[in-house]
C-alpha cells in the first residue's frame, strides 16, 4: 500500500546507527500517517514528529508503546512488535552521546565544589528563581542589584493558563503554599535525576545520573537506569544502588515495590534489601499500585485482580477497562469504548461497580482524587461531586492536557505536551503555577499525612456498570 500523501520524509539523519534504526522502525510503523496526522492525533508538534521519524530526537518510550499499540490490533503480532521497540529505544538511547548511566554507590558530591549541570540539562528556571551574579563593576553592579530585585518581585500569574472553570484569575503573584508532595523528573535525553525543593522552578537538586523512568510512593523512589535495571535511591545525591534485573512495569502499593518480570509471565514483590525478591504471581500485562494495594491486568483477557497479599492469591476486581486508576479510596475504571467511567465497590461485591462519571480519554488517580482528560485529550479535569451519590458526579475543567500527569496528596502535576514546562495545579486554591522544565518524565510522592483530601462520592449503590 502506498504511503498518504504529504512532504517527502527523507532518510534517518540521527547521529547514531541506533537512533536510525529506531527512526526506520518508527517510519514503517506509522507510515499511512502524514505528521499533520500524527499531530492531530497525538498532539505532538509536527516538527517533533518529523525529528523523531529522521532520528533526529529519541520518541519518548510511552508515545512508541502507544503507537505500537495503536497499529498493531493483532495480539500476537502487537506483543512482538513492542518487544523489538522497546530494544531498538534502549539501544538508541544507549547509543546517544554524553548519557552516563546510573552507577553502583558512590560517595556524595561535594556540593561546594562540585560544578553546576549544564543549564540544558536542569529544569529551566522560571522568572522570579534565584540566580548567581558577580558583580564586576561599581555601574554593571547597580545595574545587575536592580534587575535582581525585580526578578525577585515579579512572578507571572500563570493561572490564566487554564482558561476555564475551577481556575479563578489570581490577580496578580500566585501564593506559594508549603508542598505536600515531592516531586522527581528525568532531563530530556534521559540526562539526570532531579528533585524539587518545593518553592519555585529555579529550586531543583540534581540526585542522579541518566535514568529511563521513576517510580516513587511510601517504599522510596525508584529509577531504570540506562541498563534497564532498577535502582533504590539512597536518600543522598549521587547514592544509588541496584536492586532488580529489567522488568516490562513496576509498581509502588504502600510501603512495597512490585515487578513484572520482563516476559510478563510472573510477578514478584521485593524483600526489602539486597537483589531479593519473591514470585507472588502469574503472567500480567501491566500492574496499578496505590493506596488500596497491587492490581494487576490479565494478559489473557484484560480482566483486573487484586493481590490479597498472599502469593498466588488474587481475587477478580472486574472484566477488561480500557484504563484504571487508583485514588486515595477508591479504584475507577474507564469502560472500554471510553464513553463512562465506573466505580468499583469493594464492600459490596454483589453490586461491584457504579456510574461515577461521563466519557474521558485517559484516567490519573491519586490522594487528590480522580482526574481525567476530555475524549479530545486536550483539557484535564477533576471529578467533582454534585451530591451525595457517586453516580451523581461530573468532570469539572481545570486546564490543558499534557503529555503526562501525576497526582499528589493537594495538588497535580503535568508536562506540558512538548514537554517544556512543568505546571502545577493546587486543589486549595485553584491555581495553576509553573515550577520547572523541560523534562523527560515526571514522579510524585505525596509527603506523609494524617489527612487526606475528602474524595467525592460515597460507597452508596447505584446502577451497575461493570468496566
Amino acid at each position: 500500500m502506498n504511503r498518504r500523501a504529504g512532504r517527502p520524509q527523507g532518510g534517518p539523519k540521527g547521529s547514531t546507527n541506533e537512533a536510525n534504526a529506531l527512526a526506520e522502525f518508527l517510519l514503517t510503523l506509522t507510515r499511512e500517517m502524514t505528521v499533520r496526522e500524527l499531530a492531530g492525533r497525538y498532539h505532538v508538534g509536527k516538527t517533533l514528529w518529523g525529528e523523531y521519524r529522521t532520528g533526529q530526537k529519541i520518541i519518548p518510550l510511552e508515545l512508541l508503546r502507544r503507537l505500537v499499540r495503536d497499529h498493531t490490533p493483532d495480539e500476537r503480532t502487537r506483543e512482538t512488535r513492542l518487544e523489538t521497540a522497546e530494544r531498538l529505544h534502549a539501544a538508541a538511547l544507549e547509543g546517544a552521546p554524553h548519557a552516563p548511566s546510573i552507577t553502583e554507590p558512590a560517595p556524595a558530591p561535594d556540593l561546594a565544589m562540585a560544578p553546576e549541570p549544564a543549564a540544558a540539562t536542569e529544569p529551566a528556571p522560571a522568572a522570579g528563581g534565584r540566580r548567581r551574579l558577580t558583580l564586576i563593576g561599581g555601574g554593571t553592579a547597580i545595574a545587575l542589584l536592580a534587575l535582581l530585585v525585580l526578578l525577585l518581585v515579579w512572578r507571572p500569574n500563570v493561572a490564566s493558563i487554564a482558561d476555564g472553570p475551577g481556575t479563578p484569575d489570581a490577580g496578580g503573584a500566585t501564593a506559594v503554599l508549603p508542598a505536600s508532595t515531592e516531586v522527581f523528573t528525568i532531563a530530556p535525553g534521559g540526562r539526570g535525576i532531579f528533585q524539587w525543593d518545593g518553592e519555585n522552578a529555579a529550586g531543583w537538586t540534581k540526585i542522579g545520573d541518566s535514568a529511563r523512568q521513576l517510580w516513587a510512593g511510601p517504599a522510596g523512589l525508584f529509577a531504570t537506569g540506562m541498563d534497564n535495571r532498577l535502582y533504590l535511591y539512597e536518600g543522598r545525591p549521587g547514592r544509588w544502588h541496584p536492586i532488580s534485573e529489567p522488568g516490562a512495569d513496576f509498581a509502588v502499593a504502600g510501603s512495597h515495590l512490585y515487578r513484572l518480570a520482563a516476559d510478563r509471565q510472573s510477578i514478584h514483590i521485593w524483600n526489602g534489601r539486597g537483589t531479593s525478591w519473591t514470585r507472588i504471581g502469574g503472567s500480567a500485562a501491566r500492574l496499578y499500585g496505590g493506596e488500596l494495594g497491587l492490581f494487576a491486568i490479565a494478559l489473557k483477557d484484560g480482566s483486573i485482580f487484586r493481590y490479597t497479599g498472599r502469593p498466588d492469591q488474587w481475587t477478580f476486581t472486574g472484566s477488561a477497562g480500557a484504563t484504571f486508576a487508583l485514588t486515595g479510596k477508591h479504584l475507577y475504571g474507564l469502560i472500554p469504548n471510553r464513553t463512562a467511567v465506573t466505580l468499583w465497590l469493594d464492600e459490596q461485591p454483589r453490586v461491584a461497580w457504579i456510574h461515577a462519571a461521563g466519557p474521558a480519554g485517559d484516567l490519573y488517580g491519586g490522594i487528590a482524587g480522580l482526574f481525567s482528560t476530555d475524549p479530545a485529550q486536550e483539557r484535564l479535569r477533576v471529578l467533582m461531586a454534585l451530591g451525595t451519590d457517586p453516580a451523581n458526579q461530573s468532570w469539572q475543567d481545570i486546564g490543558p492536557a499534557g503529555a503526562e500527569v501525576r497526582v499528589g496528596r493537594r495538588d497535580v502535576y503535568v508536562l506540558s505536551k512538548d514537554r517544556s514546562e512543568i505546571l502545577c495545579w493546587s486543589r486549595d486554591t485553584g491555581t495553576w503555577r509553573r515550577i520547572g522544565g523541560p523534562a523527560q518524565t515526571l514522579a510524585v510522592r505525596p509527603a506523609p499525612s494524617t489527612s487526606t483530601i475528602p474524595e467525592s462520592g460515597t460507597r452508596q449503590p447505584s446502577r451497575s456498570v461493570q468496566p
